[in-house]
C-alpha cells in the first residue's frame, strides 16, 4: 500500500510543475523526450542593408540600388523567389539631443534586409561573399536547416511519446502494478496540437564552427521533441 501512495504523491507533485489533469484513482504522471538530430541541407541566410545621407532620398536610393543588386546576382544561385523575402524599407532621421535640450540631426538612415534560402548549402560561403560585396551592411543571421524538417519532427514526437509510455510501464511494473488508459496528455512548453497531445517542438541546436580560409565545418540541426502524460494504474 506504501507503494501506491508514493506513485500517487509522485504524481501530484509533478502535477504542480507539469499542469497536467489528474484522475482521482491510483495513475502515474511521466515525461519523455526524444532528439533527432541530421546534417543540414539548407541555409537561411539574412542580408542586412544600411546607408546614411544628408537627406531621405539619396539613402533610400543607395539601399535600393545595394538590394538589386543582391537580386540580381541570387539568379545564379538558382534560389527560387519562394524562397526570398525582403523587408520593406525603413527610412528615418537620426535624430538625438544636447543636454541642453538642442535638437541635432545626424542625417537620414535607410535600412532594408533580405533573407533568401540556400538550397546548395555547399557554396554558402561563396554567397556570403557576394552578399557583401553587393552592399550588405553586415550578415544578420545564418540558420541551417533541413527540407525533411516536419518529417524530422513527427519523428521526435513519436519517440518521446514511446519513451514515456515506456518509462510508466517500467516504473509501474516495479510497484506491482500495470498501466491503463492514458488519461491525459500535456506539452512542457508548447502549443503545437497533434494527435498524441501537444509537445515541444524545434529545439535546433546547430554546432559546428568557420574554419580557416572560409570553410565552414558542416552542422547538425537537432530537432526535440517533450511530452508528459497521465496514465491510469491497473492493480
Amino acid at each position: 500500500m506504501k507503494g501506491w501512495w508514493w506513485l500517487l504523491g509522485l504524481a501530484a507533485s509533478w502535477n504542480v510543475q507539469a499542469g497536467t489533469p489528474l484522475p482521482d484513482g491510483p495513475h502515474i504522471v511521466v515525461s519523455g523526450e526524444a532528439k533527432v538530430s541530421v546534417k543540414p541541407d539548407s541555409a537561411r541566410i539574412r542580408f542586412d542593408f544600411e546607408h546614411r545621407a544628408q537627406s531621405p532620398l539619396p539613402a533610400k536610393q543607395s539601399v535600393d540600388s545595394s538590394v538589386n543588386t543582391l537580386l540580381a546576382v541570387l539568379q545564379g544561385y538558382g534560389i527560387a523567389d519562394a524562397d526570398i523575402s525582403a523587408s520593406d524599407l525603413n527610412a528615418a532621421e537620426d535624430v538625438e539631443y544636447t543636454d541642453s535640450g538642442k535638437r541635432v540631426s545626424n542625417g537620414y538612415e535607410a535600412t532594408r534586409s533580405v533573407t533568401v534560402v540556400l538550397k546548395e548549402i555547399d557554396r554558402l560561403n561563396e554567397l556570403l561573399d557576394d552578399g557583401l560585396r553587393s552592399g550588405a551592411r553586415e550578415i544578420g543571421t545564418i540558420v541551417f536547416e533541413s527540407r525533411r524538417a516536419e518529417d524530422l519532427r513527427e519523428q521526435a514526437k513519436l519517440e518521446a511519446v514511446a519513451e514515456a509510455r515506456a518509462k510508466a510501464a517500467d516504473m509501474a511494473k516495479a510497484f506491482g502494478a500495470g498501466i491503463g488508459s492514458v488519461y491525459s496528455i500535456d506539452s512542457v512548453g508548447s502549443h503545437l496540437a497533434s494527435g498524441y497531445g501537444a509537445t515541444t517542438l524545434d529545439s535546433i541546436v546547430v554546432t559546428g564552427s568557420r574554419a580557416a580560409g572560409g570553410r565552414y565545418l558542416q552542422p547538425t540541426v537537432e530537432y526535440a521533441a517533450s511530452v508528459s502524460a497521465v496514465f491510469e494504474l491497473l492493480r
